[in-house]
């Protein structure tokens, strides 16, 4: 009897400190706080989306830092432009389309993976692994409607994220097929005449 005790006691720590340990693993990398920062990220993403599709110049901006680096989606040589430079192309899309709208997580093969994506457990980068939120990965399509020929427009977007320590995007490297846009809008007036 004195033995199943023991076990059962053994048994009982073991359990136990598998509790501990995930505690302890949660607030060594930041839990609530971090997860709390990613949702805050998550708004703001939301909020940059929310100006895209009202034509909002202000709205957008507003989620952007003053410092921004930006590395394009088409090739421009590698030149990391500047938020003057992103804000610019933002006003060629307004010029161009109406209702753009981001549709997170379209795209994506598996139908219930989330769009949004923080901290990384596994790099290729000596001890990059990490559980901080302030780089976020964001996947879907975007959407829109080519102003000129009335051509709907889909583009399966992605895109990293930087955040600076006010909570605004200081940092953004995108991927999307800018030349497949065109190819759109052009098949819809050929199959329109």
């Amino acid at each position: 009897m004195k033995k199943i005790f023991i076990l059962l006691t053994l048994v009982l720590l073991f359990l136990n400190s598998c509790d501990v340990n995930t505690e302890a693993n949660v607030k060594m990398s930041g839990g609530q706080e971090d997860q709390a920062t990613f949702e805050k990220q998550i708004e703001t993403h939301s909020t940059f989306a929310k100006g895209f599709k009202e034509e909002n110049m202000e709205m957008l901006m507003s989620t952007i830092a003053d410092s921004l680096k930006w590395s394009p989606a088409f090739y421009n040589g590698n030149q990391i432009l500047s938020a003057d430079d992103f804000k610019s192309q933002i006003q060629v899309y307004f010029d161009q389309f109406d209702d753009i709208t981001f549709n997170p997580g379209q795209g994506l093969i598996n139908e219930n993976a989330p769009a949004y994506w923080a901290g990384s457990h596994f790099s290729s980068g000596d001890n990059m692994a990490t559980s901080s939120p302030l780089v976020m990965r964001a996947y879907g399509i975007w959407s829109a409607i080519h102003t000129e020929t009335g051509a709907k427009v889909f583009n399966k977007w992605y895109g990293v994220l930087g955040f600076n320590s006010d909570g605004k995007v200081a940092e953004i490297s995108d991927w999307m097929d800018i030349n497949g846009m065109q190819a759109q809008i052009e098949n819809y007036v050929a199959n329109k005449e």
